[in-house]
């Protein structure tokens, strides 16, 4: 289409509307701009991951859902609606705290919380509520769902383990992987189905709106559509490992396996698809009628409330990232580690020389860390911490997805259990998260947590949240990560644990040393 015919388009369109939608692009720009980093974070993990490159027709998908209400909004006229600014500011809040603590997933809701509501702003509560769908829709940008991967890789093995022993196979499972009499299976990342779950909700949030009318069947549809491929992984995993024992592992354990997975899952969509069309609604019939010019606002009045509304809009995007840069400048963290042992000598923990175990904790962004390793009894105990200092966005930071113990793709160790257990002390109780990795030649039972100030928690968020009230209250001692490891046999993890959990009860007492 030639550049006039697009300004002869423009040109027909009524004067309010020209004016808020010139005002809405102006809007959406300065949203960029002005949390170009935040949009730039999303955008990044789009192009690195095949779970989320569908973020990419997010934003065309909602501007389409719009374009398809045109004959419900032409005789509508916008006015702003200013109270949608104590939307705005809250969300502004939402993504500043988010950036003191480094909560990209907050930060990313947030900015496209602030988008909408200043929208609403721009356009009123009638119009708003015309298009709340393919707005909220705009929500899916936000790349999020990591944190399933792991009960869903745990709900497919043990899905795909039961399947295979009602057929009548002997099948032996350790952890993520199993073997049978024909070869041996291992569940990874990519098993774990989450790129059909998001695939899912995401086409079956836009079927349900253009097919029902009715609040309750889209409800009923969109929860079909997270349940039913939930399920479907567990068959698509066994089937695969069928097609594999069956062929003599000649078959599925190669490209193959993605290309059964992709098909079977297309046609399970499709069935979605079709069995939901059996309870369609009909649609409501558009009216095209006439632009109703007369109910329309004084163009001057309307051109004046815009005059303010941009300022204030733009007011109320940048004094987020203001305030957040002045106080992270201020941040100041402790680098100390916890080095006080005084509490483990009098329980007869002396120290010893560093085992050949051929594992330690691996931690980008630490500023200072301490390794120690304790004996008592024949039984050797590392202590692990990490210190990261002044977070920055990315690896550098005390809590984070990208902080695990061993890499999925490690060629030595695999994660066997993943489990909490508690640790009592005189005055209180701490709930550990607690591993188990296994090598060729041993196991190591693992407990692992946070100290913030003088908080010890395994709670991810918790020690978010103290962070949080850290960065309020100026307060500046030490964060760490701490991790306890010993070495033991198969058959006795349970008494590794604990041992550990009482050489934690010591470690609960220790202090840091200027």
């Amino acid at each position: 289409m030639k550049i006039t015919s697009i300004t002869e388009s423009f040109r027909q369109i009524p004067d309010v509307w020209q004016k808020t939608l010139v005002c809405i692009l102006a809007v959406t720009l300065l949203s960029l701009f002005i949390f170009f980093d935040t949009w730039a974070s999303i955008e990044a993990i789009w192009d690195r991951s095949k779970t989320y490159t569908h973020g990419y027709i997010i934003a065309p998908i909602s501007i389409w859902l719009v374009w398809s209400k045109r004959y419900q909004l032409k005789d509508l006229q916008p006015k702003p609606y200013w109270p949608a600014l104590i939307a705005m500011i809250a969300s502004g809040f939402l993504w500043f705290t988010a950036s003191l603590i480094n909560v990209l997933v907050v930060q990313q809701y947030a900015v496209i919380l602030m988008l909408i509501a200043s929208y609403w702003l721009v356009l009123g509560t009638k119009i708003t509520q015309k298009i709340l769908f393919p707005l909220g829709f705009l929500l899916l940008m936000v790349p999020v769902g990591e944190t399933l991967i792991p009960p869903l890789m745990k709900y497919t093995a043990s899905f795909t383990v039961a399947m295979l022993r009602l057929t009548g196979l002997s099948v032996y499972r350790e952890g993520m992987n199993f073997s049978l009499t024909s070869g041996n299976w291992s569940v990874v990342e990519a098993c774990s189905g989450i790129n059909y779950l998001i695939a899912s909700i995401t086409l079956g949030l836009v079927y349900a709106y253009i097919t029902y009318t009715s609040y309750w069947k889209r409800a009923i549809f969109f929860i079909v559509s997270i349940i039913v491929p939930i399920i479907a992984n567990g068959f698509r995993a066994y089937m695969i490992v069928m097609i594999g024992h069956l062929s003599g592992m000649k078959l599925a354990v190669g490209v193959d396996h993605i290309l059964y997975g992709a098909v079977f899952f297309g046609i399970v969509i499709m069935l979605l698809f079709y069995v939901g069309s059996f309870w369609k609604d009909p649609q409501p019939k558009e009216v095209f009628a006439e632009s109703t010019q007369h109910a329309a606002p004084n163009n001057f009045e309307h051109r004046s409330q815009l005059s303010v509304l941009l300022p204030a809009i733009l007011l109320s995007f940048i004094i987020w990232p203001f305030i957040s840069s002045f106080l992270n400048n201020q941040q100041q963290t402790g680098t100390g580690l916890l080095q006080d042992f005084s509490s483990l000598e009098k329980h007869n923990w002396q120290p010893s020389p560093a085992p050949a175990w051929g594992w330690r904790p691996e931690f980008k962004g630490i500023v200072t860390e301490s390794l120690d390793f304790f004996k008592k009894n024949n039984v050797v105990v590392g202590l692990y911490q990490a210190n990261f200092g002044k977070e920055t966005q990315g690896s550098a930071e005390l809590v984070n997805s990208e902080h695990v113990l061993i890499h999925r793709k490690n060629p030595i160790w695999r994660l066997i259990d993943n489990n909490s257990g508690e640790i009592k002390s005189k005055n209180s109780a701490l709930t550990v998260d607690q591993s188990i990795i296994r090598s060729r030649n041993r196991d190591i039972v693992i407990q692992h947590w946070y100290l913030i100030g003088s908080t010890h928690t395994a709670n991810p968020y918790l020690a978010k949240l103290l962070q949080l009230l850290k960065r309020f209250s100026a307060d500046d001692s030490p964060e760490l990560q701490i991790i306890l490891y010993t070495q033991a046999d198969h058959k006795q993890h349970e008494m590794a644990k604990n041992l550990l959990a009482d050489f934690a009860v010591n470690v609960l007492d220790m202090n840091f040393k200027n």
